[in-house]
């Protein structure tokens, strides 16, 4: 590391704030397999885990994950399982570049795998987690880091990230193979005349008669939960309903860039607004469904990290936003809604 590094990162921030430089440089000329392999392999899997909301810092990572566990010991179990064979799966299979592993850039997808997978199997499938499910999403994961292989190939002459498509490829097709295997199967329905209307489904709930909120609805709005979902929001990323989660993520994310934080939770507070302006009372589902604020969060941060912030910029940030109530379908991540 030369001297205009250290005088930018000086004392300890450049070991556990922003990106931690310091202790990259101090780690990136030792071999996996020496001694230092270990404190190399735990910086690159936290890495990993923050990634998943644009922050490249272990200690951030590890707040993440500390979340994750408050949340659902299950979904943090779960998170570690499938970014543990992401890793090797990214090292010893597919010798993906070095660079890319130590930054987590493989890995936040099978994060997401994880994550995602076990907040989400048994309100879907109505039946607990068994060793046959852990099976499914070890094999996402794998196939995940794939994916990411092959899309960061094909988009790298066009400058453009991979990100969460391997993680929603992944995703969407463990979900129809269990699916498909008979989890979650209703013994009642036998014909296809017994199935119900597709406008029975949840992502047409309040879609028919809709009607913008008045300035008399919002005197029923309770606002306390109104900032409970803003909160929510970053947290949700990760699939989980958690105050102590969602309040970890944000110090994790202030520890990395505090631009990226206003910006993320300013969009999770613009996410769950414009739920509760295009929605019907009561209000809880729109507060508190995991594809609403969500999004608003996360798509935030994107649109800061990846686009030259501009006004044009925030229109079309908050004109996606009102796409995704207004037509559920566009949202990419339609395997995360209620």
């Amino acid at each position: 590391m030369n001297l205009l590094e250290f005088l930018r990162y000086p004392g300890a921030l450049g070991w556990l704030a922003f990106d931690a430089a310091r202790l990259s440089h101090a780690l990136v000329d030792h071999r996996w397999l020496s001694p230092w392999g270990v404190l190399r392999l735990c910086d690159c899997l936290l890495r990993g885990v923050a990634q998943v909301v644009f922050v490249n810092n272990p200690l951030s990572g590890f707040l993440i994950l500390i979340g994750l566990f408050l949340a659902d010991v299950t979904v943090g179990g779960a998170t570690v399982f499938c970014i543990i064979i992401a890793f090797f799966v990214a090292k010893v299979l597919l010798d993906l570049p070095d660079g890319q592993i130590s930054a987590g850039l493989p890995l936040f997808s099978p994060v997401l795998v994880g994550s995602v997978t076990a907040s989400l199997f048994t309100p879907f499938f109505n039946s607990p987690i068994t060793p046959a499910v852990w099976g499914y999403m070890g094999v996402a994961a794998v196939f995940s880091v794939c994916v990411f292989a092959g899309l960061s190939h094909l988009l790298a002459s066009h400058n453009l990230p991979a990100y969460t498509l391997p993680f929603n490829i992944a995703t969407s097709l463990i979900f129809l193979g269990m699916r498909g295997a008979g989890y979650g199967a209703s013994p009642t329905v036998d014909t296809a005349t017994d199935l119900p209307p597709a406008t029975d489904s949840p992502a047409f709930d309040g879609l028919e008669n809709a009607s913008l909120v008045t300035p008399d609805d919002l005197v029923h709005v309770e606002w306390d939960k109104v900032c409970l979902g803003m909160l929510l929001s970053s947290g949700q990323v990760w699939a989980v309903e958690s105050v102590a989660c969602s309040a970890l993520v944000g110090v994790a994310m202030l520890l990395f860039s505090p631009l990226l934080t206003a910006a993320c939770f300013v969009g999770g507070a613009i996410g769950t607004l414009t739920a509760l302006v295009v929605s019907e009372g009561p209000y809880a589902a729109s507060l508190r469904r995991v594809c609403g604020d969500t999004m608003g969060s996360w798509l935030a941060g994107a649109m800061l990290f990846f686009v030259v912030a501009s006004p044009r910029v925030l229109v079309l940030a908050v004109g996606q936003r009102l796409a995704r109530y207004f037509h559920p379908s566009s949202c990419s991540t339609c395997i995360w809604t209620e």
